[in-house]
């Protein structure tokens, strides 16, 4: 009887292994990718709700605002993005461990993707590029947006540099990593212009409406142009913006954890084998 169990029990591991990842304890990737979709879709109808309150009622809305606005600094949507970046540089380095076998320049690729989603999460949470970018001089509609002129280059030759190495690994992973960036850059840059262009018209329209009916030349308050129907545009656009940047994250952990559990389950799969007789 002792010699049979055992057996029996290595044969369960790779049962129980698959299709979950674990790290101390069983998680469904599956599951996990829809709790995040969820936090995420409900941070963003919040703060869409919040923001055209606090446009019609001022009073007692302005903390709420600061709390759930995608468009806040320190705001929960914001430690959201930044968490599951965060999250995400975690799981790679799980990857990357798993990948300890591979060759320098794969490794190379695997610490660069770690250190990116690192950069990400500090950046989401301070808001790093717009203050660095703020050295960038614009006029015009790219105002809002210069930070672009000197992020955009550098990040696309590291991103086209760690897929390329990626290619070699997986196809699937590297086509996986590459829609989640698409779909970032989407928000990061395409909404990011849009809703520069939609800021600066606002603005615009506010400053002109001030020398109007008060004779003011100078720019009105910050908070001045966010009413009435031209901050529309820039609500909406900003929420899809920030949508956009915090479903990229979601797309990577679910590529990712996915590429990680396959990774476990052929561990498991190889050492349940039985092993030749010396």
């Amino acid at each position: 009887m002792n010699d049979v169990e055992p057996n029996q029990q290595t044969q369960s591991q790779p049962t129980q292994a698959h299709g979950s990842v674990t790290f101390g304890i069983s998680l469904r990737p599956a599951k996990l990718i829809i709790v995040m979709l969820a936090c995420t879709l409900t941070l963003s109808l919040v703060s869409v709700f919040v923001n055209l309150m606090w446009v019609h009622n001022t009073h007692g809305w302005e903390t709420i605002v600061d709390l759930f606005s995608v468009d806040r600094e320190g705001s929960l949507p914001t430690w959201w993005s930044a968490l599951m970046l965060t999250a995400t540089g975690g799981l790679t380095w799980l990857v990357a461990r798993s990948r300890r076998r591979a060759g320098w320049k794969e490794r190379l690729a695997w610490w660069t993707l770690i250190a990116g989603f690192l950069f990400l999460s500090i950046d989401e949470s301070c808001m790093l590029h717009e203050r660095i970018g703020r050295r960038v001089q614009l006029q015009g509609s790219l105002h809002h947006a210069r930070w672009i002129m000197l992020w955009l280059p550098p990040a696309l030759l590291v991103t086209c540099a760690i897929l390329w190495q990626l290619w070699r690994v997986s196809h699937r992973l590297t086509l996986g990593i590459t829609v989640g960036v698409m779909v970032f850059l989407s928000g990061a840059v395409g909404m990011e212009t849009l809703t520069a262009k939609y800021r600066y018209e606002a603005e615009t329209l506010a400053r002109e409406e001030a020398k109007l009916t008060e004779g003011i030349d100078n720019a009105p308050p910050l908070r001045d142009w966010q009413k009435g129907r031209s901050y529309y545009p820039y609500l909406y656009g900003m929420a899809l913006e920030e949508l956009l940047e915090m479903l990229g994250p979601v797309i990577w952990f679910g590529v990712l954890m996915t590429y990680y559990r396959e990774q476990q389950d052929k561990g498991h799969a190889s050492r349940a084998l039985p092993q030749p007789d010396p």
